[in-house]
C-alpha cells in the first residue's frame, strides 16, 4: 500500500473555507503544509471478507464471514447486493498531532492552517490507497465510496468492532479511547463494498459530497480554484 501522499492544496483550502484567490490563506496553507511534510507517517491496514444482508429485530445487519456483525439500516442499504468488502484503517500518524499541538501554541491562523492540510493530507491518502486496492480488483468489480461508524444510523460504538477485526494498535498504531475518539486523530476507519460494474454510473463515480446528506455541512464542496 502507498507510503507517500501528494498533497492537494485545493482540498486544504477547501477546509480552510478560503475563498478563491486567497493568496494569504494560499501562502498560509503551504506554510503549514512545509512544517507538517516531514512529520507524515502514512500507514494503513485492509482485510477482505465475504458479506451478507439480513434483519435482526427490525433492524438492518451486516454479518462477515467471519461471524463480525454491523448493526445500522443504512450501512445495509450501502451494503446492498454485494457480496464482499473491505475493511480499512488508515492514519497519518502521532506526529502530526504533536506538530498541529505545537502549532496551535504558535498562532491561531497557523494552526488553522495545519488542521486543514492534515485533515487534506488523511483523505488525500486513503483516496490512494482506495485506488491502489481499485486496481488490485478483477474486471466487472468496482469499490464503492468509503462508509464510516457515525455515518447515519451506523452507532458510532461499533468502531470498537471494527478496530478489533483489523488489530488497529498493532497493525498501525491506532487506538481508541473509551467514548471512539480516534489516536491520532487524523485518522479514518471504513467499511468499502465491492460491487459489480452493470455499465452505469456508480456511487464511487460521483461527488462525496453529492452522497452525504448533511447538506448543511461547512466542509460540503463548493469552493473552486
Amino acid at each position: 500500500m502507498s507510503e507517500k501522499i501528494i498533497f492537494n492544496k485545493n482540498e486544504a483550502l477547501r477546509y480552510y473555507r478560503a475563498q478563491a484567490g486567497d493568496v494569504q490563506a494560499a501562502a498560509l496553507i503551504d506554510a503549514a503544509y512545509e512544517k507538517l511534510k516531514k512529520d507524515l507517517q502514512p500507514r494503513c491496514t485492509v482485510k477482505r471478507f465475504r458479506c451478507s444482508v439480513c434483519m435482526e429485530q427490525g433492524k438492518g445487519c451486516v454479518v462477515l464471514d467471519n461471524g463480525t456483525v454491523f448493526h445500522s439500516n443504512a450501512l445495509a442499504r450501502y451494503i446492498g447486493k454485494a457480496e464482499e468488502l473491505f475493511l480499512f484503517g488508515a492514519t497519518v500518524g502521532s506526529r502530526i498531532d504533536v506538530a498541529l499541538r505545537r502549532m496551535a501554541v504558535t498562532s491561531v491562523a497557523e494552526a488553522g492552517a495545519g488542521q486543514a492540510v492534515a485533515a487534506a493530507l488523511i483523505e488525500t491518502y486513503c483516496d490512494d490507497c482506495c485506488n491502489l486496492l481499485q486496481a488490485q480488483l478483477p474486471e466487472g468489480k468496482k469499490l464503492k465510496w468509503r462508509f464510516s461508524p457515525g455515518y447515519g444510523d451506523w452507532p458510532l460504538e461499533e468502531q470498537k468492532i471494527l478496530f478489533t477485526v483489523l488489530d488497529c494498535a498493532h497493525t498501525i498504531g491506532l487506538t481508541l479511547t473509551e467514548s471512539c475518539m480516534m489516536a491520532p486523530v487524523k485518522s479514518v476507519t471504513a467499511v468499502m463494498a465491492i460491487e459489480d460494474v452493470n455499465g452505469t454510473v456508480t456511487e464511487n463515480e460521483i461527488n462525496k459530497c453529492q452522497r452525504c446528506g448533511k447538506t448543511d455541512c461547512e466542509f460540503r464542496k463548493k469552493y473552486f480554484f
